[in-house]
C-alpha cells in the first residue's frame, strides 16, 4: 500500500537568512517576516492534498522555532549536506526509509502556487512505478520534484540558482532510464524584487490567489507603504 508524503525544504526565519535577494527593498525583519508568512501558506496548502509532510529545516538549532510556526501534525527532519542537491536527496533517502512513496519535495518560494499542480505530480507518481515529476519555474529553477521510488544521480552537476537548474535536471532524470517524467506547468518562485511585485499583483488581482496567500496577503495589506514604493520602482 503506498504512503504518499511531501517534503518542505524551508530555512528557519531568525535561524537562517531568508529571502536575501528582497533587500533592500525589504528590511532584514520584513525578510523573515515574509518567509514565515510563505512557509505557513504553503503547508496550509498541501494540507487538502498530502495527509503526511515532512518538514526539512535548516539549521538544526531552528527545530523549536520552526515545530511552534509550523503548528499540525508533521514530521520534522532537519536538512542534511552541503548543497542543495544533496540535501534534497538526503530529506527524499529519510522519507523513503520512513517507508513513504512516492515522495514529492517542494520549497516555500511559490505561495500562490495552485495545489491542482501538486495534486497532479501526486497522481502520476501513483499511477507509475517509475515515475518522476518536476516542475519548471520561470527563473530556470523549479518549483516541485518528485519519485516513485529511491534514484541516484538526479542531481549530478546541476548549477543551482542557474537558468539552467531545471533543464540540467531533467537530462539527468532522462539520462538515468526508464523513466516515465511529467514536466508539469511553469510557475514562478518570489526571489526578486520583481517576483514580489509580480505576486502583489497577481494576490491583488485574483481571488484565488488570495485564498492560496491568505498570511502573505494579510502581511502585504499591514506593510503596504513599502509596497507601494516597489510598484512605483517597477
Amino acid at each position: 500500500m503506498q504512503r504518499p508524503a511531501i517534503i518542505v525544504m524551508t530555512k528557519v526565519p531568525g535561524f537562517a537568512d531568508v529571502k536575501t535577494r528582497l533587500r533592500p527593498l525589504l528590511s532584514e525583519s520584513q525578510s523573515a517576516e515574509l518567509a514565515r508568512c510563505f512557509l505557513t501558506d504553503t503547508i496550509t496548502n498541501l494540507a487538502s492534498v498530502f495527509e503526511h509532510r515532512i518538514i526539512a529545516f535548516t539549521p538544526e538549532e531552528g527545530r523549536d522555532a520552526v515545530e511552534t510556526l509550523v503548528v499540525g501534525d508533521h514530521i520534522y527532519i532537519p536538512q542534511r549536506g552541503d548543497t542543495l542537491g544533496e540535501r534534497i536527496d538526503a530529506a527524499i533517502a529519510d522519507a523513503f526509509e520512513m517507508g513513504f512513496a512516492p515522495v514529492i519535495v517542494i520549497g516555500t518560494d511559490s505561495p500562490t502556487l495552485p495545489p491542482e499542480y501538486v495534486a497532479q505530480a501526486f497522481g502520476h507518481l501513483q499511477s507509475h512505478e517509475d515515475g518522476a515529476a518536476i516542475g519548471p519555474t520561470d527563473d530556470g529553477g523549479f518549483y516541485l520534484i518528485g519519485v516513485s521510488r529511491p534514484r541516484e544521480g538526479i542531481f549530478d552537476g546541476v548549477t543551482w540558482s542557474s537558468d539552467k537548474t531545471c533543464e540540467q535536471t531533467v537530462a539527468n532524470i532522462k539520462n538515468i532510464g526508464d523513466v516515465d517524467l511529467l514536466v508539469l506547468s511553469r510557475w514562478y518562485d518570489v526571489d526578486e524584487p520583481a517576483d514580489l511585485v509580480r505576486m502583489i499583483a497577481e494576490i491583488d488581482s485574483d481571488e484565488a490567489a488570495r485564498d492560496r496567500a491568505r498570511t502573505t496577503s494579510r502581511w502585504i495589506t499591514a506593510n503596504q507603504k513599502t509596497f507601494v514604493s516597489a510598484f512605483r520602482e517597477s
